[in-house]
């Protein structure tokens, strides 16, 4: 696996938390996939909670797909 100054914990600009790391291939050249999820604030004031995969390279941008219209995510499916 490749080198990151992310931690785990770590949260992007739209409330996107970093929780895992994992040695499973993406989509992008080179990358693997992480797990995110949502700590966006609802209408309800609960929190999304949606859980979900990206690249390495895209942690920095993503958005929800549940909530915020963000593209799908990668399968998370036996990981967590």
């Amino acid at each position: 696996m490749g080198t990151s100054k992310r931690q785990l914990g770590d949260v992007n600009i739209n409330d996107q938390v970093l929780i895992a790391r994992t040695d499973r291939p993406g989509t992008d050249h080179m990358q693997y996939v992480w797990v995110l999820v949502c700590a966006r604030r609802l209408g309800t004031g609960a929190l999304c909670s949606h859980r979900y995969g990206a690249n390495g390279s895209d942690f920095h941008h993503r958005k929800c797909p549940a909530c915020q219209g963000g593209a799908a995510g990668l399968s998370v499916e036996g990981l967590i």
